[in-house]
This record gives structure tokens, sequence and C-alpha cells, in this order.
């Protein structure tokens, strides 16, 4: 089933380039497997920020929006595959709560308008990291 999903949204991120440029992805820049990495890759980069290393809000944002599109995978799943995916994230999701504290979203709200106004609230979004790197 995530074959299936990872293919619907090859297709679908390839539906605005042109063919030639569409013919180099053979996978998706935003499906799950690759969701996955990122939102771990950023958990990775969280835990070891030494609070030199430059990081964009923006970019930080971009990360809780990939989080945001696993959140809608495992809603799309089933069976032993949601099981895989949602037990996955779990325990990246801990790593993630680990590095962050809870400020009801007072830090990105600066950044992010549907927090400002009230319309986010998945709890990935109203945590800030325990070290604000450069760039904020």
């Amino acid at each position: 089933m995530i074959t299936v999903l990872d293919l619907q949204r090859l297709a679908l991120e390839k539906e605005g380039m042109v063919p030639e440029r569409a013919a180099q992805f053979e996978e998706p820049i935003y499906g799950v497997l690759s969701s996955l990495r990122w939102w771990e890759d950023l958990i990775h980069d969280m835990e070891g920020w030494p609070g030199q290393v430059f990081y964009p809000v923006y970019e930080y944002l971009n990360e809780l929006t990939i989080r945001d599109g696993l959140e809608e995978y495992c809603e799309a799943l089933q069976g032993m595959a949601r099981t895989k995916l949602t037990s996955t994230l779990d325990r990246l999701d801990d790593r993630y709560r680990a590095v962050t504290h809870e400020d009801g979203g007072a830090e990105l709200a600066r950044y992010w308008r549907p927090l400002a106004e009230g319309n986010e609230t998945r709890w990935w979004w109203t945590r800030r990291p325990n070290v604000l790197p450069p760039g904020w």
C-alpha cells in the first residue's frame, strides 16, 4: 500500500513538469518513505544542534509540513502498513519531543500564520526547539 501511495504522489508531483523533467524522477520528493527520511533527518540535525548551525526557520516550517503529510499518509493506510508506519513515526516523534518543548506555538506563530490565527493545532506545530539555531 505504501508503494501505491508513493506512485500516486509521484504522478501528482510530475503533473506540473515538462515531460523531459518528469522522466528524470523515479521517486516522489514527498512520498511516504522520503517524507520519513526528511522527518528523521530534521530530528537527527536537532539532536546535534550546538547552537552554531545555521538553520533557517522557513526550512524548519517546511519540515513540519512534511510531518503533516506523514499524518495524512497514516490516515490513508490500513492494516499492517498503517501499523508499521505509525510505529516508525511514534519512535521518531518521541525523539522530536525530546529535542523540543511545548510553548503553545508562541515561537512558530511569529512565522506561521495558521498558528498565529489559532487554526493550527497539531502538536508538532505547538512545540519549539530546545535550542534555536542561527537563522531564526
